[in-house]
């Protein structure tokens, strides 16, 4: 078969709307990044882009378990084969960009990489997973899914219960080692292979569409700001907590009901979800080692700032992203 017949075979087989909630999800962390602590942008402004762009993180974890995770697998994944594929896709570029970081505090300029390159720990951990979940998923019932799910989602909760009632609940969390980004993993696989089966789908997608859910998630803090209820923002409102989950089951909710009929999309949609990964490794540099240096960013009205840096950031990564995966070699250290 003719390498175009395989390409062809694949875009037609591709699920579009992957490749938009991979772009939604990176474009959520390059907003999230963009704001100008020194212009001194109101705290509210600051808290709602944080809080409406957490998704993001969610959102990728989600689409690495509905494409690494598949429920039409006949035997669980290869560990040796699967860990050698992904390891080789992460360890190269989090070996360079961690070299990058290092060369930057030698030179004495601000080493910003090392903020995202967190990503990469967490996303090796899910890897080493993998395989034991893979085996798990591939006799699991709908109801045993669900059943995990929604113990995730519960320990999700403890940071709003600890508003009314204090709970000792340690340095770490209640339930540590159930509560982590792993549940977003198995969240993305259960959306992608048991929509309209499970009791979660068909409760939750007819009592509350993407839209309704949206709104749920945004109108909690809302109230919590309106009450006047101190909170810690980075426990109540953030990646691990239930308003972010649900956010992240909303976006993914209405890109999948608006992309239903669509069978095809212009080619560079697919192009730009494969930069992705490059694009999140990149832009924190191309924004704040050079971006927010500029004179004429530092003297813009903080929303306008934040918008233009997003936009730039963006458009100015992906295209730094496109030109290393044309050069043979150099494109791993951006996972390609």
């Amino acid at each position: 078969m003719y390498g175009f017949e395989i390409q062809f075979l694949l875009m037609m087989t591709r699920d579009f709307s992957l490749d938009i909630i991979r772009i939604l999800a990176c474009m959520m962390i390059v907003l999230m990044h963009s704001p100008m602590p020194d212009l001194g942008t109101a705290g509210v402004v600051l808290c709602g882009v944080s809080y409406l762009t957490a998704p993001g993180i969610g959102l990728f974890f989600m689409v690495s378990g509905a494409l690494l995770l598949k429920k039409e697998m006949s035997k669980p994944i290869d560990t040796k084969l699967f860990l050698q594929k992904r390891f080789s896709k992460i360890l190269i570029p989090l070996v360079f960009w961690s070299l990058v970081g290092w060369g930057l505090e030698q030179l004495g300029i601000r080493n910003t990489e090392l903020g995202v390159l967190w990503f990469m720990y967490c996303l090796a951990g899910i890897y080493l997973l993998t395989p034991i979940l893979s085996r798990w998923l591939c006799g699991a019932s709908v109801k045993e899914v669900e059943f995990y799910l929604l113990l995730w989602l519960l320990t999700m909760c403890v940071p709003l219960v600890e508003i009314w009632m204090p709970i000792n609940e340690g340095d770490t969390s209640l339930l540590y080692y159930f509560h982590g980004y792993v549940g977003y993993y198995v969240l993305g696989f259960y959306m992608q292979n048991y929509k309209g089966k499970g009791w979660l789908w068909t409760n939750i997608g007819k009592v509350m569409s993407g839209i309704v859910l949206l709104l749920f998630s945004i109108v909690l803090p809302l109230v919590l700001f309106v009450l006047q209820i101190e909170v810690d923002f980075y426990r109540v409102c953030w990646y691990l907590s239930i308003t972010v989950a649900l956010q992240c089951v909303a976006w993914w909710s209405l890109v999948k009901r608006m992309m239903k009929a669509a069978t095809q999309l212009p080619v560079w949609v697919g192009v730009l979800s494969n930069l992705c990964f490059g694009i999140y490794l990149v832009h924190i540099l191309v924004m704040r080692n050079f971006l927010w240096e500029m004179e004429w960013m530092m003297n813009m009205n903080g929303i306008v700032q934040i918008v233009v840096c997003t936009i730039l950031t963006f458009v100015i990564s992906a295209v730094a992203s496109w030109g290393i995966s044309k050069i043979p070699y150099v494109r791993k250290v951006i996972g390609c």
